[in-house]
């Protein structure tokens, strides 16, 4: 299927040949992907674009125009008609949000839970992320010991250890120290 032109491989797609389409999508993807570009379409987008024009080659299989033995004009015009689609739905969803109110704003998490140290920073750190994980699940989403350690695969009981171990090592990194670096008590 290399030499041959896209009106011989389209009717072999139409005869039901599964390698023909793939073929003509090795022959003529980047040419479509580089129209989309320079269309202005963002990078991202030209990938997916490129993908709905051979989908719509597929939908269309039955009324393609092939001109003087090549698919590639059919392509070129629905990837333009793609891409005037794709900015028309660009347009219209922005001027929808802009109907929107502002959002109101949000509080810091970081402030909702209080700062974390330097010392439980490292504590936490060095921890197993296993540990970190069980915590997590407990403290921040609410999982009961039971939930949480089977969500780690760990059993309950190694569970709450884990979480015991960890929970003291925060408590010796939020004692208050003396200026000398002694505990205080």
């Amino acid at each position: 299927m290399g030499t041959e032109p896209d009106s011989d491989v389209w009717q072999q797609v139409l005869d039901g040949d599964p390698l023909g389409f793939g073929a003509i999508w090795d022959r003529h993807r980047d040419r479509v992907f580089w129209h989309l570009l320079r269309l202005g379409t963002p990078a991202a987008d030209a990938e997916d674009l490129t993908a709905t024009v051979f989908l719509e080659l597929w939908r269309r299989r039955g009324s393609v125009r092939v001109v003087d033995g090549s698919l590639l004009p059919w392509l070129v015009v629905t990837a333009q008609n793609v891409h005037r689609n794709a900015a028309r739905s660009r347009r219209r969803y922005r001027a929808f949000l802009a109907t929107l109110p502002p959002p109101s704003p949000v509080a810091d998490p970081g402030e909702q839970f209080g700062m974390i140290s330097t010392e439980a920073r490292q504590v936490l750190s060095a921890s197993n992320s296993t540990d970190r994980t069980l915590l997590a699940l407990t403290l921040l989403e609410g999982f009961t010991v039971r939930e949480a350690a089977a969500a780690v695969g760990v059993s309950e009981s190694a569970g709450k250890m884990r979480l015991s171990r960890l929970r003291a090592r925060l408590r010796v990194a939020y004692e208050p120290r003396s200026p000398l670096g002694e505990e205080t008590s």
